[in-house]
């Protein structure tokens, strides 16, 4: 049985692997970070010095370039964000990933069909009992759609003991055939998902707490926001 270092294939700079990729930087071949084994690290290595000590101007910016891109991750096209507050709009080209959110206590993020579970704690800072009494409104749109989804309440009366808390689970069915989704043209196969982030409100009331009804949303993202991105590392050159 082998115990030793393990043969590993290149994803550039040519050649094969004499150990395990272990070592992460930067590939002058490739003009990338990557991993690679300790002979090819100090090679780049060394032909970075070299470049520096020739040109040290032109040597650093394509470095600069990958660490900066590595940094940035994936476009903000697809990376799901949004803004808070009671006056927020998105105005910008190409924001669907954008969800303006509106005087929200509560926020969770959500997908067409999914089943979101939202844990909400209670917290009791005094030393006497509280008796609480939950009311969960329906959920709706800001312009007043009513998606009809289905929602519910692990428990909708329970005791808080003195400088105590209990956690109340809200279960939300995400149906977004109400909210302008596109039509999966008869594949079933085919996820629903919308064209841009709709946020959807549902108000909490806490009767036997001193608090304010708790304002829900649930923001809605189209499938390609904040995809996961994996690269074959193929390094076609």
């Amino acid at each position: 049985m082998q115990t030793g270092q393990h043969q590993h294939s290149h994803h550039g700079c040519g050649g094969q692997s004499r150990g395990p990729e272990v070592f992460y930087g930067y590939c002058h071949e490739t003009n990338r970070m990557r991993m690679m084994d300790y002979t090819d690290y100090m090679s780049n290595l060394q032909t970075g010095y070299s470049n520096l000590y020739s040109n040290p101007a032109s040597s650093m910016q394509p470095i600069v370039n990958a660490l900066s891109s590595m940094m940035r991750g994936p476009s903000s096209s697809s990376t799901p964000h949004h803004k808070h507050g009671c006056d927020c709009g998105c105005h910008e080209h190409g924001c669907g990933c954008s969800c303006c959110i509106r005087c929200a206590d509560v926020v969770e993020y959500a997908r067409c069909g999914e089943v979101r579970r939202i844990p909400i704690t209670f917290d009791n800072d005094t030393r006497r009992e509280r008796a609480v009494s939950l009311q969960l409104g329906n959920f709706a749109t800001e312009s007043g759609l009513d998606p009809g989804w289905q929602a519910s309440l692990s428990s909708t009366q329970f005791t808080l003991s003195p400088c105590g808390e209990t956690t109340v689970l809200l279960s939300v069915n995400v149906d977004c055939s109400k909210l302008g989704a596109p039509s999966n043209q008869g594949n079933e196969r085919q996820p629903t998902t919308v064209d841009a982030c709709k946020v959807v409100y549902a108000t909490l009331r806490a009767e036997g707490c001193t608090i304010r009804p708790v304002v829900i949303a649930v923001a809605v993202l189209p499938e390609h926001c904040g995809a996961h991105h994996a690269g074959c590392g193929c390094c076609c050159n």
